[in-house]
């Protein structure tokens, strides 16, 4: 009955966790091969943009990020909003899908939108490092961080649960001795490798 239990619980929360664990993967084999390919170049546009008077950076900032629809770069951070050498506003919003460095220039009436969108690996090392100490305004990456770090948790049940059948294992058992010794092996020559 016990064993029973302990197997659902192993199984459902590998279940669970799976998604996570192949973006935690990926990203893991991409950065410890180096093989990562280069974010593309970025590309350059201008967008008709009248600043209203009176309107604080902030203000601007959040009707820029509106008209680019840019949720994923939402709630506007401190930081995003800068000013160049010219006195020009200067936003520069991160997301998950890249970056749009955007120029207001209120004087020329529209705004120089620089767009750098990531590769698909820069986005997958994006989605890895989300979890619920993020904040978005966007529901879509809200969903994800919160679904990251529910997997973490299930990540630590499937281990305990494994850690548990094992020991619940005969003691000669030859596919847990197995699954230790080819583990312990692939993990050893994995460190090897990379260093």
């Amino acid at each position: 009955m016990t064993r029973r239990l302990i197997q659902k619980l192993h199984t459902y929360a590998g279940l669970l966790t799976f998604v996570n664990l192949a973006v935690f993967g990926l990203v893991g084999l991409s950065a410890a091969l180096e093989s990562r390919p280069q974010d593309r170049a970025p590309q350059v546009r201008f967008v008709p943009f009248t600043v209203e008077p009176n309107l604080t950076d902030r203000q601007v900032a959040e009707r820029v990020c509106a008209l680019l629809h840019l949720s994923l770069a939402t709630p506007i951070q401190k930081e995003v909003i800068q000013h160049d050498g010219a006195n020009n506003l200067l936003l520069d919003f991160w997301h998950a899908n890249g970056r749009h460095k955007v120029t207001v220039l209120e004087a020329e009436g529209h705004l120089r939108v620089e767009e750098l969108r990531n590769s698909l690996w820069s986005y997958l090392g994006t989605l890895h490092a989300t979890t619920a100490e993020f904040h978005s305004g966007d529901w879509r990456m809200q969903l994800w961080a919160d679904y990251n770090e529910f997997a973490m948790w299930c990540l630590i049940g499937m281990l305990a649960s494994g850690v548990a059948l094992w020991l619940l294992s005969q003691p000669c058992h030859r596919w847990a001795l197995w699954s230790l010794a080819i583990g312990c092996g692939l993990f050893a020559a994995l460190c090897f490798w990379t260093r």
